[in-house]
């Protein structure tokens, strides 16, 4: 065999043997942005994500922290970062929907800056009193009541200031009448330590973070934001139910990607997002964490991220709640 044709057959041997290794557009490491601390439910679910992302998506996937500012921090890091699809945020709702009325100068546009793939999850918050607040306040009713009667000892605390759950406790308050101090927190993760020690008397909170402490007995829930009971706490009755119907709603997860992100891309991000969720690993730790599964189509998320835009606007002027409160 002549030399060009071993080198030929050996090239050829090189190539077919390349096309059988997947070929990436994504870069390696892509990465999930988690603006919120380590060990909370955002950041539980955003690695179960990368795990299942890991040789559907990219090759490789890693949750990178970002912490700080509510989610602002993440939010505009993806803004920035190039539209490869190497760069995403799992962000909550409040930084998409709520902060747009909140920060004057918000660093980015979610309907402008941001392309929506897909929710991932929802879940209802639920209001929670730990053992600062005396062991006799089982209901709502009695809450009011002490809060009444010891005006300066009231206060809430939520994983962010400007979040779903800060406007829902400034709407609770208002139609109790009665004064709760918002103290804004990191993260659910800060959150809770201060609940269950007795350093925080009450939390408007993530459900999936509390549902643990809430059937231990270290926490008491006493009423969720959801339309309906919660399928993860059936004894526990909504707002709705004890006369504060304005305190509804319930916050989910989505991934977001840069705007000008290729469409193309999109699609593989959200056909992986959709499958991931299906894993029975994923549904599991959902379940486990509180969690209701809930994904969309593209033209769905971006009616829905509308359509709550425009509900808290009015909800957030008449608090007349600003970053310096």
């Amino acid at each position: 065999m002549s030399l060009s044709r071993r080198v030929l057959i050996q090239g050829m041997a090189g190539t077919a043997a390349l096309s059988s290794i997947p070929v990436w557009a994504q870069p390696s490491p892509s990465r999930i942005n988690v603006g919120f601390a380590a060990g909370g439910t955002l950041d539980v679910i955003a690695r179960r994500l990368a795990d299942q992302f890991k040789g559907r998506y990219a090759e490789t996937v890693i949750v990178e922290s970002k912490v700080g500012a509510g989610g602002r921090i993440a939010n505009e890091a993806v803004k920035n970062a190039a539209p490869d699809g190497g760069t995403m945020v799992l962000s909550p709702s409040s930084p998409i929907v709520i902060f747009p009325h909140v920060y004057s100068k918000l660093s980015y546009d979610p309907q402008k800056d941001l392309k929506g793939v897909t929710p991932i999850c929802s879940n209802a918050q639920v209001f929670v009193v730990g053992p600062s607040v005396p062991e006799s306040v089982r209901s709502l009713s009695q809450f009011i009541d002490w809060a009444k009667a010891n005006p300066s000892a009231g206060s809430y605390g939520t994983p962010a200031a400007g979040s779903i759950m800060h406007f829902q406790g400034l709407v609770f308050q208002k139609q109790a009448g009665i004064q709760l101090t918002h103290v804004a927190y990191r993260g659910m993760a800060a959150v809770v330590p201060d609940l269950i020690s007795g350093n925080l008397p009450s939390s408007m909170a993530v459900m999936g973070d509390v549902t643990q402490y809430i059937a231990n007995g270290r926490l008491r829930a006493l009423a969720v934001t959801s339309e309906k009971r919660s399928r993860f706490l059936p004894a526990v009755p909504t707002f709705a139910e004890l006369g504060f119907g304005e305190v509804t709603g319930v916050d989910w997860y989505g991934l977001f990607v840069p705007a000008k992100t290729p469409q193309s891309i999109v699609d593989k991000l959200h056909a992986s997002a959709v499958a991931a969720v299906k894993e029975p690993v994923v549904a599991e730790s959902l379940e486990k964490a509180g969690f209701d599964p809930y994904t969309l189509d593209q033209a769905e998320f971006a009616k829905r991220i509308q359509a709550e835009t425009l509900r808290w606007g009015p909800v957030v002027k008449a608090s007349g709640f600003t970053p310096e409160s």
